[in-house]
């Protein structure tokens, strides 16, 4: 057995060879593939089995000839940012992860003032310190929301009263065909928590052009600081989490219902929902995906039962991605040659 793969992987691999598999080494790409790789890693619950291949995207031109490989092969897929916000099944994964990588994480200010072009992959904290330097304002609540400007993107991110679409101005994109088109941001469908451009609708985001505000270095230092005193008091730092587990309901609180419903604290498992924030579920040391979801599925009941509000989940379970694009584009979107 090869070090590091484990025993249910090596016999995956002695039985059962996929055909996609041969014919994705044949491709030339300039990206790292991993096979048989453990997502923990790859998530921020620190939960999930085996992937049968990960492949960390370097480039444009890479993530092009993915995609239509993906649709002619028909290979179940997805694709994993930070990996927040995001629940991994403990069985794993039967084919490809695209993961996002380095080439991804430029940050490119523009002439217009308070401008910048960023890549998928960019940290939402790493946006948030690169805006104290040049005094741009508006979203600094990006430093407690714990994944990539892609992902920010493509479900409407938000915190502290701001979300993404207040300052975003255009998307770019790739569709299943390797196509890379943009569009401005009020061509596309946004509102909370959700956009026209996820992945479940066979579209990934590549890079986002955003206006920031004008402001003072100082006075964004502030507001960041201000953001991550309210993150290190209110919510749990220290256990592997998801983020926010539920959306809020309108006119209320996740984490105040749960609370409501006394299950602040309540384990399942190696998995508890936070006895500092209900709307957060942390990992205890040896949390499984099955004692997560078993959390989640509790949570509902008990809020349905108590208070007759059907909390909606915001973390979304890892899923097969679609091998076609399943919406147009926006009207006023072109191709990017």
């Amino acid at each position: 057995m090869l070090p590091g793969t484990t025993a249910a992987a090596a016999v995956r691999r002695a039985t059962v060879v996929p055909e996609w598999r041969t014919a994705l080494a044949a491709l030339r790409l300039h990206s790292r593939v991993r096979w048989d790789e453990s997502l923990k890693r790859l998530n921020t619950w620190r939960i999930g089995g085996v992937a049968d291949c990960v492949v960390d995207v370097q480039s444009l031109d890479d993530l092009a000839q993915l995609l239509p490989f993906i649709q002619k092969q028909r290979v179940p897929w997805t694709v994993i940012g930070k990996g927040s916000n995001l629940l991994v099944p403990d069985e794993g994964w039967r084919g490809l992860v695209l993961h996002l990588g380095k080439g991804f994480k430029d940050w490119v200010p523009l002439e217009a003032p308070q401008t910048v072009r960023v890549g998928a992959a960019l940290a939402d904290v790493t946006f948030a310190q690169r805006c104290i330097e040049p005094g741009w304002g508006g979203m600094e609540f990006l430093v407690g929301v714990p994944g990539t400007i892609g992902g920010a993107v493509a479900m409407n991110a938000g915190a502290h009263g701001g979300e993404i679409v207040d300052f975003l101005r255009e998307v770019y994109w790739l569709d299943m065909g390797g196509n890379l088109r943009h569009a401005p941001a009020e061509a596309i469908e946004f509102h909370y928590r959700f956009s026209g451009l996820n992945a479940c609708n066979g579209v990934l985001v590549t890079h986002a052009t955003f206006e920031l505000r004008e402001s003072q270095p100082p006075e964004v230092r502030k507001q960041v600081d201000a953001c991550l005193r309210f993150r290190e008091e209110k919510q749990p730092r220290n256990q592997p989490n998801c983020g926010s587990v539920f959306k809020n309901p309108e006119g209320d609180h996740a984490a105040r219902l749960i609370e409501a419903s006394g299950l602040k604290g309540a384990v399942r498992g190696g998995m508890q929902i936070s006895s500092l924030h209900a709307n957060f579920i942390v990992n205890r040391g040896e949390g499984t995906a099955a004692d997560a979801l078993a959390l989640i599925e509790q949570a509902q009941e008990r809020v349905f039962q108590d208070h007759g509000i059907r909390l909606e989940p915001e973390v979304q379970h890892l899923k097969p991605l679609p091998f076609e694009t399943l919406v147009p584009p926006p009207a006023s979107s072109s191709p990017v040659s």
